[in-house]
């Protein structure tokens, strides 16, 4: 059973004020809420697209090291990609996982782009039938497209992560179990900006690497423990 006065938006807040400061240490930057920054510092919002269908799956890091050998083959925009062959990007993005599968997905989403008349025109576009094509893409789910559609294009559409999942639960939100539906559970209640959306899905994602991890969640490291009824329970069951 979760505190009768917590809520997304009371959430929201406690977020802003405890994890503004702890974000940038996990590559998060609050900034203006229209910069593709916010995703790992990148300053181009193919940059960002690229990423997010690299990271699935896959360490931060090595996504990071991926990108570099990308930057430095010349390979970091979509129309470059296009012209590129299969095995000359998996040579740069070995360090993630399945490099052969996400080296189609990356020329896939690049065919997807260039057929538009370049990224503007593909991601410029309405939500739903941004969002349409990318899912009909090979190897693209809710959650990257949704993210891409957040971080890379601005689109208010939220991406309901499994790991903002077991926040909520553990903090005694009852939490429908179909992506989409707790998807639009959580934009009914969350402030309708660009700003608040990013805010609570990178917080949510570094809470899970700092303390609540799947097996061991580490309650005394949270810093939403105050709030937390799992937290609650284990510290009064005395359990580590």
């Amino acid at each position: 059973m979760r505190n009768p006065e917590l809520s997304i938006n009371y959430l929201l807040n406690i977020y802003q004020s405890r994890l503004m400061g702890l974000l940038p240490s996990f590559d998060w930057h609050p900034c203006d809420a229209h910069s593709p920054k916010w995703w790992g510092g990148l300053e181009d919002p193919e940059e960002v697209a690229i990423t997010a269908v690299l990271v699935q799956q896959t360490r931060w890091e090595n996504v990071k090291e991926a990108y570099k050998n990308l930057r430095a083959a010349r390979l970091n925009s979509f129309a470059a990609i296009k012209e590129s062959d299969l095995s000359s990007i998996r040579k740069c993005i070995r360090s993630v996982g399945m490099p052969s599968e996400k080296s189609k997905k990356l020329k896939e989403l690049a065919d997807a782009v260039i057929r538009a008349g370049g990224w503007r025109h593909f991601i410029n576009r309405d939500t739903k039938e941004v969002r349409t094509e990318l899912l009909r893409l090979n190897g693209i789910g809710y959650e990257t497209a949704d993210s891409i559609l957040l971080f890379a294009g601005n689109h208010l559409i939220f991406p309901a992560s499994r790991l903002v999942t077991r926040i909520l639960e553990r903090l005694g939100f009852k939490v429908p179990k179909s992506y989409e539906a707790l998807r639009k559970f959580i934009e009914s209640e969350l402030s309708k900006d660009l700003f608040s959306y990013k805010l609570f899905y990178a917080s949510s994602l570094v809470i899970t690497k700092v303390a609540c991890r799947s097996l061991k969640p580490d309650c005394l490291r949270c810093p939403i423990s105050d709030a937390c009824y799992t937290s609650a329970y284990r510290q009064a069951s005395n359990i580590p």
